[in-house]
């Protein structure tokens, strides 16, 4: 991980300015801003638009984090384009890249090959000094502002605000989901003056709706006036899978706030199974789901770790330490072995079966829950092909 431009600039000048091809609707926040990007790619792509939408991490495939009309690009185009990311990081001086800036770079390149005439791109940390700044944006928005890397992008709340949105560009609109704090709304105000606007969202609606109405509200400005259908996005979209007599529902929650939420609409008996990546703060992440209210609906909890991503797994022995006695649970050495047991006891007992955690773990189910195992295409489909015109 490195904060900077300076690296990312001069690729993008060896590889002739990809980014400068189209026209980018830049998306930063602590949480949601995977969701409305894909909200927003869906917008764009039924006004005719043909899209290209980056994000980060993937759920299964490094390929995912390029996606053109809804579709991941293959793995062909990627190391294609890989190959002219290395060939332009050996030329002298040589440039060393990190891992998150190669597949930015791939995606930029794969969308200027695709002749894409709007882009879509999510912020990887923070966004001042995101790689990402470097496109081209005619329209910039922020979700939420928690304390996720409050240690890299901080010290305070607000600190972490002025990062994120530092992906501001003068004249440029920047849209802010209302953070419901007036320090922070002051301060990113001050920051972009007359550019900025707020987006206020009172409903009980649950996040992956509040993300469609901003969306909708940013559509508005940009002229898609067509309503999507069928976006998807697992693991945040709130969509149950039947398998059996069980619902699977699965959610990203992995962060204070996302468990948070997810507690606090916890309606029935539920049974869930956790794996989260290391956390530095886990007890204040776990709170929540021990909270009386809430751990009285769980039944049981799996607690497993999950088999892939960036940041190591964090241990289940020290997840089962924290939520103690207050919720039965129990622990299991692979995520296979974890979803049968949960699985079957959420069988047993007609309830749903919730699975939270990492998006890497998230990753992880939805190949045991596609009867296709060698064939996601469908499942990671964000939105239908664009409509022409």
């Amino acid at each position: 991980m490195r904060l900077g431009l300076s690296h990312v600039k001069q690729m993008l000048a060896r590889l002739s300015n990809p980014q400068d091809a189209f026209p980018s609707v830049h998306v930063a926040g602590t949480n949601g801003k995977g969701s409305l990007c894909a909200h927003l790619a869906a917008r764009a792509a039924a006004s005719g638009n043909l899209v290209g939408l980056f994000t980060s991490p993937h759920l299964i495939h490094v390929e995912e984090r390029a996606r053109i009309d809804g579709r991941p690009i293959d793995e062909k185009e990627f190391d294609e384009c890989l190959a002219l990311v290395r060939k332009a990081s050996e030329e002298a001086p040589p440039i060393a890249i990190t891992y998150y800036e190669k597949t930015f770079l791939v995606a930029l390149i794969s969308f200027k090959r695709a002749g894409v005439s709007r882009a879509i791109i999510e912020t990887g940390l923070g966004g001042r000094l995101d790689a990402t700044k470097c496109v081209n944006a005619d329209f910039c928005a922020i979700t939420t502002i928690s304390e996720d890397h409050l240690e890299i992008l901080g010290p305070e709340l607000v600190d972490v605000a002025r990062e994120k949105a530092g992906i501001h560009r003068s004249g440029v609109p920047i849209m802010m989901f209302d953070p419901d704090n007036e320090e922070i709304e002051s301060q990113v105000r001050q920051m972009v003056g007359q550019d900025f606007l707020l987006h206020t969202d009172n409903s009980s609606d649950k996040p992956w709706k509040k993300w469609y109405n901003m969306a909708s509200k940013i559509g508005q400005h940009l002229g898609w006036q067509k309503d999507p259908m069928h976006v998807r996005w697992p693991g945040r979209d709130g969509i149950s899978y039947t398998s059996g007599n069980v619902a699977v529902r699965l959610s990203a929650a992995h962060n204070l706030e996302g468990i948070r939420d997810e507690a606090s609409r916890l309606e029935r008996d539920t049974v869930i199974m956790i794996g989260l990546t290391q956390k530095d703060n886990l007890n204040e992440i776990l709170a929540p789901l021990i909270n009386e209210q809430t751990s009285r609906k769980i039944i049981h909890a799996v607690i497993t770790e999950p088999e892939h991503g960036r940041l190591p797994p964090h241990p289940a022995e020290e997840i089962s330490d924290s939520i103690g006695t207050t919720i039965s649970h129990s622990l299991s050495d692979g995520v296979l072995s974890a979803f049968e047991e949960a699985f079957q006891r959420a069988s047993e007992r007609k309830v749903e079966l919730l699975i939270m955690g990492s998006v890497h773990l998230i990753g992880d189910i939805l190949s045991v829950l596609n009867p296709l195992k060698h064939d996601l295409s469908s499942a990671l489909l964000v939105h239908p092909p664009r409509e022409h015109s």
